[in-house]
């Protein structure tokens, strides 16, 4: 196939060809491989290709980091600098290596690079020297999926690194790195309108007919017709296996289990598939090596059609070693075949690969690779399935999306969905919800978007937050404010249990009840900020009101807010919010910031400030019929009450409001043996309850304490708010079961105790 010299591919490799390091990347399916394929070809042999993982490796054909430089779980830089951890077998080929190529970068840690970079200045070509005086090339795209970093590490790169990608390395910066973007779409060539969704997942910013775009390819009962091959995308590996294995055992065919060989030394080399692969006549699989003769490249689906040893096939075969009734077959058997057709219907004859694992080795200044050992088997695995962290590379020309769980990293949506070569090869099992489109604005910020316009006019945003202690941190008040003032402000429900918010913010539960969500909220605060920068006091607000955006269901056009130094505590946003603007007002120098642009057209919402006047956006009909949605399976609180005939006398609107003669009575409910949850401190006439006492005055009073709430083993919940967004109390709403006052509970079992 001829390649495609683009202006964007011509930059690229000027500058590779004059030894520049370089940063290669580019939307999925721009030729980002195809590029460096080309460049390797052309060069003296001295590169050594790298990635971060043993999949992201098996696809360029190189090593994996770790193997490569003999990094081991807990390895520093102190350890590389102090000699006690060396590159081992491969440290003669990397003193003479002319150039590194690291694939699928946005996965390298900035600790690795650091890492990297400190054992390339010891052993590399010229010591002491930048890189150790080897050309380094960083290829893909930063929005696909980002670093690993385990829950034990987070503290360590929150207090180390900015950010736990390469380009938050103490070795890396931006002058050393030219960036070349690739631009061309390659895969979705011939949809544009796949194209036109793709770029706004990949930026984050989907708006509603994004959205509705891809929600029409809904189908959850969706049967792949015979004649073709699908590939489920899933996020999880025992999604995968299941799902794998599942098909396989609906197979009537006989089950075969080859059996892979493994020789010499293993070196770190991850096998590419099982080392007992199980599989059945009808199976399908995906190809995992290029053919030298190109009938098939690595990704290639197909269907086994038959199993043979020299040209006979094993099931017709009595000579065939049955186990339990199985077929049991070695790799390394001679004459031994697989019949695949393709999905362009051709038919390949497959046998089994020997994945040589190799070590370089540098003779008279020329690079080669010395054979350290093997591993030979049938070059496929079974693909009905495959984890969406294992497809990025790939290119499918069907595939079923299976969001099952949500999305848990960073472009693992995107990556997903930039598989499939067109919309008419996509399936979704189930619908994509804002919550579901995750991005990492420091990525964004990193590459200066091509969406972004610099800010002239600034305004302070800061919110008040819970959830410090469990990590699931959410805005219960937000203010905006300007030149003028306070421009915005309201109290904000944010559908959990609200900690010490009484004593540290006075805002109670009761209060919160019918306070909007940030999503309800936001034409208010949209319309504060359209066309300003942001500016916080607060470094991750930008993060926080992201995600609370997007699970409480929409996606905005925040993308960038400036953190300015901060000291005080303040007890509401407004005072936080004036006291930013009053700091940021007195500098000298302006950040640079992307200003707010709306993504839709606003929708109905509303506002509510400390003093309980609910402001309606937009229709106040349309509001009520919200309000009425959103409070009809709660207990309502007397403040609720208030503030929503407060709402209806000043708007001529009607909130249907459960009426507090329908609630389920504590006398009728609390019979003995009726089993109660409790959740919350409750003061009761002066007296702190915290839950033991509780239950010990429930056990008491005759009845069973039901340690959590549940559709068949708890009868009602008790809380020290009855407006509580805990999750107990979410759990009461969804399963039916009513929810009594602390207040209510204890003056019932006063009452119990003296008859």
């Amino acid at each position: 196939m001829t390649l495609e010299i683009t202006p964007e591919f011509r930059n690229a490799l000027d500058l590779l060809s004059a030894g520049s390091n370089l940063f290669l990347t580019g939307k999925a399916g721009t030729g980002k491989s195809t590029l460096i394929r080309h460049f390797i070809e052309s060069s003296d042999g001295r590169v050594i290709v790298a990635a971060p993982t043993g999949i992201a490796a098996l696809n360029v054909g190189g090593y994996t980091l770790h193997r490569l430089f003999g990094f081991r779980p807990g390895t520093t830089v102190e350890d590389i600098r102090s000699g006690r951890a060396k590159p081992g077998r491969m440290k003669s080929a990397i003193s003479k290596l002319k150039t590194l190529i690291i694939d699928e970068v946005s996965m390298v840690r900035a600790d690795i690079f650091d890492q990297v970079a400190t054992s390339l200045e010891m052993y590399g070509p010229k010591p002491g020297e930048p890189f150790g005086g080897v050309q380094i090339v960083l290829v893909g795209d930063v929005f696909q999926l980002p670093p690993v970093v385990r829950d034990d590490e987070e503290e360590y790169f929150s207090n180390r690194y900015e950010t736990p990608y390469f380009f938050s390395a103490d070795h890396f910066t931006r002058d050393s790195f030219p960036i070349v973007h690739l631009t061309k779409i390659f895969r979705q060539v011939g949809d544009p309108q796949m194209v036109d969704l793709l770029n706004h997942i990949r930026d984050g910013r989907m708006n509603r007919a994004t959205q509705d775009s891809l929600n029409a390819k809904l189908n959850p009962d969706f049967q792949p017709p015979r004649d073709e091959l699908w590939v489920t995308l899933a996020t999880t590996n025992n999604i995968v296996k299941s799902r794998n294995n599942r098909r396989l055992e609906e197979l009537s065919t006989t089950l075969i289990t080859c059996v892979g060989q493994v020789f010499g030394d293993q070196d770190g080399f991850e096998l590419p598939t099982d080392e007992s692969l199980n599989f059945k006549v009808g199976a399908q699989i995906m190809m995992l090596t290029n053919d030298s003769s190109g009938r098939w490249v690595n990704g290639t689906m197909g269907r086994i059609i038959d199993v043979q040893k020299k040209g006979i096939s094993l099931l017709d075969n009595r000579d065939s070693v049955f186990f339990d009734d199985k077929i049991v077959i070695s790799a390394d058997e001679d004459g031994l075949s697989v019949i695949i057709e393709c999905e362009d219907g051709n038919l390949i004859e497959v046998e089994s690969h020997l994945w040589e694992i190799t070590r370089p080795r540098v003779s008279n200044g020329v690079l080669s690779q010395d054979v350290v050992g093997s591993f030979e088997q049938l070059p496929f695995k079974l693909a009905w399935a495959i984890t969406i962290h294992k497809s990025q590379g790939q290119t499918l020309e069907h595939a079923i999306i299976d969001l099952s769980g949500g999305t848990r990293a960073t472009g693992q949506l995107y990556v997903a969905l930039s598989r499939c070569t067109s919309l008419d090869g996509l399936v979704l099992t189930r619908r994509i919800y804002p919550k579901d489109v995750k991005i990492d604005h420091r990525v964004r910020q990193f590459l200066n978007s091509e969406h972004s316009a610099t800010a002239s006019n600034f305004r302070a945003v800061e919110c008040l937050l819970v959830g410090h202690g469990d990590g699931y941190i959410r805005p219960i008040d937000i203010a905006v404010s300007g030149e003028n003032g306070i421009e915005a402000q309201t109290l904000l429900n944010p559908t959990r249990d609200l900690g010490t918010s009484a004593q540290d913010y006075n805002l109670t539960a009761s209060m919160l009840q019918i306070a909007p969500t940030l999503a309800e909220a936001w034409p208010a605060i949209e319309e504060a900020i359209g066309g300003f920068g942001l500016v916080s006091s607060q470094p991750d607000a930008l993060k926080i009101l992201d995600d609370e955006l997007k699970r409480t269901g929409i996606v905005t056009g925040l993308n960038d807010i400036a953190a300015i130094r901060g000291k005080a505590i303040y007890r509401t946003a407004q005072e936080c919010a004036s006291a930013t603007w009053t700091t940021f007002s007195q500098r000298k120098k302006q950040p640079s910031v992307e200003q707010y642009s709306p993504l839709d057209e606003q929708s109905v919402g509303y506002a509510m400030g400390r003093d309980m006047v609910i402001v309606p956006f937009g229709n106040p009909a349309e509001v009520a019929t919200l309000l009425t949605n959103k409070l009809a399976k709660l207990r309502i609180s007397a403040e609720t009450r208030k503030t929503v005939a407060d709402f209806e006398s000043r708007y001529g609107v009607h909130v249907d409001l459960p009426e507090a003669s329908d609630e389920p009575q504590m006398e009728d409910i609390l019979q003995p043996g009726a089993r109660v949850c409790f959740t919350g401190t409750a003061i009761v006439d002066g007296i702190l309850y915290e839950r033991p006492e509780m239950e010990d005055l429930a056990l008491t009073a005759g009845l069973a304490v039901a340690p959590s709430v549940s559709k068949t083993r708890c009868d009602a919940l008790v809380a020290a708010d009855i407006a509580t967004q805990s999750g107990k109390a979410r759990k009461a709403a969804e399963f039916g079961k009513p929810i009594f006052s602390a207040e209510e509970f204890v003056h019932w079992a006063d009452n119990v105790k003296g008859r």
